[in-house]
């Protein structure tokens, strides 16, 4: 019996051996790229030529996903409130 996935291109089989190396070094990784005055530069320059377009999809991103949105701010809202009884009453 054969599946869909028994047919994977070679594309698709470099793609999922990727994503599985870069999830499991992440870590080791970020910090290798944190200290690459290389690839810092390299993406100063993408930032800078593609501006227009990562905007764009940002707010695509934004449309689409409103409500995941509300949640991050929602969150961020509350990380930055203090529990009342942190709060120091002022005199």
């Amino acid at each position: 019996m054969w599946c869909r996935r028994c047919y994977v291109t070679d594309k698709e089989r470099k793609q999922i051996a990727n994503r599985k190396y870069y999830e499991k070094n992440k870590d080791r990784l970020a910090e290798k790229w944190k200290h690459d005055d290389d690839r810092k530069d390299y993406l100063k320059e993408y930032y800078k030529n593609n501006k227009e377009a990562i905007l764009e999809r940002a707010k695509e991103w934004n449309k689409r996903n409103k409500e995941a949105r509300k949640l991050i701010m929602e969150r961020e809202k509350r990380s930055k409130l203090k529990p009342f009884w942190e709060v120091k009453p002022t005199k």
